[in-house]
């Protein structure tokens, strides 16, 4: 047992420095905690400077005939993956179709950058470009749709706060306001439990003392839910 036990975690240290998994770890607020947190986190983080701080998260997430993804994080799998197509504040200069593979908290990203047309395309069940590409990820997606075919799911869109401390590159977001139709989002059409929104935690191998201090005692509950579950579960944002 001593054997299998440490062969389980040499696989996923190994795995974790090819890949580049990442841990992520969610949580819902309530909204005084949000408030805490937002007057702890700048003597600690800095915010995302990519990102200016506080931005819109454009959604497109696709499943198959089977609802495999959907039902891979319903169910909790170990290991799943989503396909999603996201880009930022209801701009389409930049977009990018992004395979988010999981094994539990770790998780990695292979990501493609992609035209306004071919969003269009993927947005209403076109795939025919993908079919023709050489990229590696292309190629996987290609596979999925010839053998099951991949559609359109899910679209939405959600207001993201981030922050970012160097140190075990950890970066914490503050997720809410989930709401359908990315290109012309209706304010407030929906929240996760407890109304603080969501908070997200990713570092790659530790979180700092420093971080650990600035959440501690804080009523935060720990959640598996993804925004693309919330999302079809209420019917509100399915294609």
């Amino acid at each position: 047992m001593k054997f299998v036990y440490f062969a389980v975690h040499v696989k996923r240290y190994i795995r974790g420095h090819i890949m580049h998994y990442r841990n992520e770890l969610k949580f819902f607020m309530n909204s005084q905690t949000a408030a805490i947190l937002r007057h702890r986190i700048p003597s600690v983080m800095q915010p995302d400077k990519h990102s200016g701080g506080v931005y819109q998260v454009n959604n497109l997430y696709l499943d198959d005939r089977y609802d495999t993804f959907y039902n891979e994080k319903a169910l909790s799998s170990y290991s799943r993956d989503k396909y999603r197509v996201r880009f930022y504040n209801s701009d389409l200069s930049f977009i990018r179709f992004e395979n988010k593979h999981k094994d539990g908290e770790l998780s990695y990203k292979n990501s493609v950058n992609m035209t306004e047309e071919e969003y269009r395309c993927i947005a209403r069940g076109d795939m025919g470009f993908i079919l023709q590409s050489d990229h590696p990820l292309w190629q996987k997606v290609a596979m999925l749709h010839r053998l099951r075919h991949l559609r359109p799911a899910a679209l939405f869109s959600y207001t993201r706060e981030a922050y970012v401390y160097k140190p075990g590159n950890v970066r914490i977001t503050f997720d809410s306001n989930i709401r359908p139709d990315v290109l012309t989002p209706e304010p407030n059409a929906g929240e996760p439990p407890g109304t603080g929104g969501m908070l997200e935690v990713k570092f790659d191998r530790f979180i700092p003392s420093v971080i650990n201090d600035m959440l501690h005692g804080l009523p935060l509950e720990h959640t598996a839910m993804s925004k693309y579950t919330y999302s079809r579960e209420r019917g509100l944002y399915h294609c």
